[in-house]
């Protein structure tokens, strides 16, 4: 019986943003290599030790008062134990959440970090990749002799967004910028990315990707690359 894989981030950017280029990444193994300027990636490196030390009311009064789960306490990586879709086809999901915060009245919170401003609706391309890492924390397994922990229950998940506002000071070749933070709330739906799991698992299993999309930078990559 076959069991299918999939990382918290495919379920949302990949499958959302075209159907064609999802069913040849997972078929085929083909992806566009796509990587985040490494401007995020040292902006990531920079705040996240900063407000692990804090707590969330100090640096979001919109979220539940509570702390970081460091990444020390995490596996580098999580997993799912075998999980089992609306045909009762085996998947499971792996992948390194973002943010984890254990509240400290009741739960836990999932969170993104973005530097930028979503707007409500956009924020909601993150859902399925959220609520597939409380699905794995609800559920865990073991990858490589290392153990998921199991966290319930989650209570909240969510955008925290920084959007870069000013230049408030500079010194020489330090400059300092202030950003606004805000909170995009996202609900929890079970039923609903099981759903979307079926149907994403039915994409998988069809004998040919769907048609080309000539809007899709992504499929142009793809079609040259796969000849389907």
């Amino acid at each position: 019986m076959t069991e299918y894989n999939f990382s918290p981030s495919e379920l949302d950017y990949k499958a959302k943003k075209c159907r064609r280029c999802f069913y040849i990444h997972k078929k085929y193994k083909i992806s566009d290599g796509g990587r985040p300027p490494p401007v995020f990636s040292s902006l990531d490196a920079n705040q996240k030790p900063y407000y692990q030390k804090l707590n969330t009311k100090e640096w979001c009064e919109e979220l539940p008062d509570g702390q970081f789960i460091t990444k020390d306490k995490l596996p580098a990586k999580i997993t799912s134990e075998g999980l089992l879709d609306n045909k009762k086809r085996k998947f499971k999901l792996n992948g390194v959440p973002d943010i984890v915060i254990n509240f400290k009245e009741k739960g836990f919170g999932i969170y993104d970090f973005k530097t930028t401003n979503i707007k409500p609706h956009k924020a909601e391309d993150y859902r399925y990749q959220l609520e597939a890492y409380a699905q794995i924390f609800a559920n865990p397994g073991s990858l490589k002799k290392t153990s998921t922990p199991k966290l319930l229950p989650i209570t909240q998940m969510g955008i925290i967004q920084f959007e870069p506002s000013e230049l408030t000071s500079h010194k020489k070749k330090e400059h300092n910028m202030k950003f606004n933070v805000s909170f995009s709330p996202l609900k929890r739906d079970e039923k609903d990315f099981y759903n979307h799991i079926t149907k994403l698992i039915d994409l998988i299993e069809k004998p040919n990707p769907p048609e080309f999309s000539d809007d899709c930078s992504l499929c142009q990559f793809t079609e040259v690359n796969s000849n389907l």
